[in-house]
């Protein structure tokens, strides 16, 4: 039996009460960290429930720091599972029909591309959109497509080929935000390799470059404080289910990686680079007592990373080794620009190549047409790479010894 509550106790007024002599200082009250934005921030908020049928929903809300320019969605949704990126794959959806689900799925999103529309207005490319998603649904939010705008003179086209676009969710850590200081990685590249993936050591090939191919050794480095690395990347294929104990990078589980010792990400000077298939997706950690999202990503930044690039997909390795050979040429071309802004013109050089007109699935004979629909491959894996971090961290490598003063 619960102890019965205590009787409420009588207080008696004093006859008379003394003016203080002075101000009385308020004890501070907690503030949203995030609720005032640098100029040009936006704030898209996603967040999970269910209805009374049990049914998966979620709702938006957004913000600038400018109270004219917010967004409270009227109605929740039902959870999108056709549109996940995470369908593309050899027993999954063709790519023209998850094209365009996702297409028709933005038709439906008017108030957030009105919302969109209406800060790419106010702030032109200087627009950096936090996506801070607590839910494990795979929305693609980067390939939102959206409308053209007469109100502004806007053009229609691809969210995350437009717009800096970045990821977040809730990381259990004190101080965890997007919106701080951004990151300076700066430092060499730590690899591991796994066996099929080692050709990926030749995208490195000018910087200076500690090669694992074994992940006894990798994890002792990325205990090392004085590893000076500017990249951790790993090249390896990855499992993913709907528990904790699923998830694994080549032969490193999650609770293995939990569990290490992440000395060398101190003084969050380390981008992390997971060229791993669907690296990016978060699981509900329920099953454990924890009502929040768990994956590779939230472990990395909880550990110190300074941000962390991940795939939501399973992307061919053929294809894989190309991008990832163009996406890191676009983050060195230039070690001031940000590493979320060369994610932004990666994926537009992607959408400038989407075939026009769309190829269809079938040929008039009714076979599938394959040729057509590898073309759309790059553009769809393109989008899978996503950044979770500060928008304007940046990474500058070091060149390998012999090019120095080159």
């Amino acid at each position: 039996m619960p102890e019965p509550l205590e009787a409420p106790r009588v207080v008696l007024a004093p006859e008379q009460v003394a003016a203080p002599t002075e101000a009385e200082s308020l004890a501070p009250a907690l503030v949203d960290p995030d609720a005032r934005l640098p100029e040009g921030f936006a704030k898209l908020a996603v967040h999970r429930g269910t209805d009374e049928f049990g049914r998966e929903l979620f709702w938006l809300r957004g913000h600038s720091g400018n109270k004219e320019l917010a967004l409270d969605s009227e109605e929740a949704r039902l959870r999108p599972d056709d549109i996940a990126l995470s369908n593309i794959r050899r027993e999954g959806f063709a790519p023209t029909e998850l094209f365009l689900a996702v297409a028709e799925w933005s038709d439906n999103q008017e108030y957030l591309a009105r919302w969109i529309n209406d800060l790419r207005a106010r702030h032109g490319a200087k627009l950096q959109l936090v996506v801070w998603d607590d839910t494990d649904y795979d929305i693609p939010w980067e390939l939102l497509q959206l409308p053209a705008d007469g109100r502004h003179g806007l053009a229609a086209g691809i969210l995350g080929a437009l717009v800096t676009v970045v990821r977040w969710t809730t990381i259990r850590k004190a101080g965890a935000s997007p919106f701080g200081e951004p990151a300076a990685c700066s430092g060499q590249v730590l690899g591991y390799y796994a066996k099929h993936m080692t050709r990926d050591i030749a995208v490195f090939e000018n910087f200076a470059h500690r090669v694992h191919r074994g992940s006894r050794t990798f994890l002792g480095d990325l205990a090392r404080p004085d590893l000076g690395a500017g990249l951790v990347y790993m090249g390896c294929h990855a499992t993913y289910g709907s528990k904790l104990y699923d998830l694994r990078l080549d032969t490193i589980t999650w609770g293995e990686l939990n569990a290490q010792t992440m000395r060398a990400f101190d003084g969050r000077r380390t981008l992390v680079c997971l060229n791993a298939c669907q690296s990016a997706r978060m699981v509900k950690n329920s099953p454990r007592g924890e009502n929040t999202l768990r994956g590779f990503a939230e472990l990395f930044l909880r550990k110190g990373a300074g941000g962390c690039i991940a795939t939501s997909g399973e992307i061919g390795d053929d294809i894989a080794h190309g991008l990832i050979r163009e996406l890191m040429r676009w983050l060195s071309a230039d070690p001031e620009q940000p590493v979320a802004h060369a994610l932004r013109e990666f994926r537009a050089r992607a959408v400038a190549g989407l075939p026009n007109p769309l190829p269809r699935l079938y040929t008039d004979d009714g076979r599938v047409d394959v040729v057509g629909q590898q073309k759309l491959l790059p553009l769809l894996y393109s989008f899978m790479f996503l950044y979770f971090g500060h928008p304007q961290t940046t990474l500058r490598l070091s060149l390998r010894a012999q090019e120095v003063g080159a």
